[in-house]
C-alpha cells in the first residue's frame, strides 16, 4: 500500500495562550507492526503509561491524579528551521547536510512521515519522530475536549525553542492525556473532516 502525501497544517491552539502550531499529518493505511515505546522510563518517572488508545494507536495515560495547571511534560525532539523542515520532508532544495540527515534516518530505520513535527514560532519546529531525540510527549493524542494545553516559546531557556503541556483541569488516574490539535488538522484524502468525526472508531 502506498502512503498518501503528507499535509502541513497550521493550527490555532487557544487554550491558556494563543499560539500557532504546525503539525504534520499523513494519511496512510494502517499495518500491524511491533512498536518500541520511546522514552518509556521517562514516561514512568513522570507518572505516565504508554499503551494502546482506541482508534489512535499508542497514547499517554496518567497513572496518578493530576491537579489543574500542572506541568506534564516538555515536547522534545530535533530543532528544525523552516528551510530544514521543507527540505527534509517536502524535498525542497536539499543540501549535503539534509542528504546526510535523510541517509542517517534510513540507515537506522527511523521514519520520515513528518507526523511528529510541532511549530513553536519564528520559523522553528520540534521534530519528535527520531527516538534518539524524542521523549514520551510524542504520544499525546488529540481530543476535542482536551485535558491539557500546549504552550510554546520560540526562545526559551538557553535561547532554544520550548514546547510544553499543562493540565487544563484535574485529571484522574487512568485518564488519557490529550490536547486539541485544532479544527484544521484532520484530513480525508485532501478534504478536511471535523475533529469530532475523526475521533469516531
Amino acid at each position: 500500500n502506498m502512503a498518501s502525501p503528507s499535509f502541513w497544517i497550521s493550527l490555532a491552539i487557544s487554550s491558556l495562550t494563543s499560539t500557532t502550531v504546525v503539525l504534520a499529518h499523513s494519511l496512510r493505511s494502517t499495518t500491524s507492526i511491533t512498536q518500541v515505546i520511546v522514552d518509556a522510563s521517562g514516561a514512568q518517572i513522570a507518572g505516565i503509561a504508554i499503551r494502546p488508545s482506541a482508534g489512535k494507536g499508542l497514547g499517554a495515560f496518567s497513572i496518578r491524579p493530576r491537579a489543574a495547571g500542572e506541568l506534564v511534560a516538555d515536547y522534545v525532539g530535533e530543532i528544525l528551521t523552516e528551510r530544514e523542515k521543507n527540505a527534509r520532508y517536502l524535498g525542497d532544495k536539499r543540501t549535503a547536510d539534509d542528504d546526510a540527515w535523510l541517509a542517517s534516518r534510513r540507515e537506522r530505520g527511523v521514519g520520515l512521515s513528518g507526523d511528529y513535527i510541532l511549530g513553536v514560532g519564528n520559523g522553528l519546529f520540534i521534530d519528535a519522530e527520531d527516538p534518539e531525540y524524542a521523549n514520551f510527549a510524542r504520544y499525546f493524542n488529540h481530543n476535542a475536549n482536551p485535558n491539557m494545553a500546549l504552550k510554546t516559546l520560540p526562545r526559551g531557556i538557553g535561547d532554544k525553542p520550548r514546547a510544553w503541556f499543562v493540565t487544563l483541569r484535574d485529571v484522574c488516574e487512568g485518564e488519557e492525556l490529550c490536547f486539541d490539535y485544532g479544527p484544521d488538522y484532520w484530513f480525508d484524502g485532501e478534504l478536511p473532516v471535523s475533529s469530532e468525526d475523526a475521533e469516531q472508531p
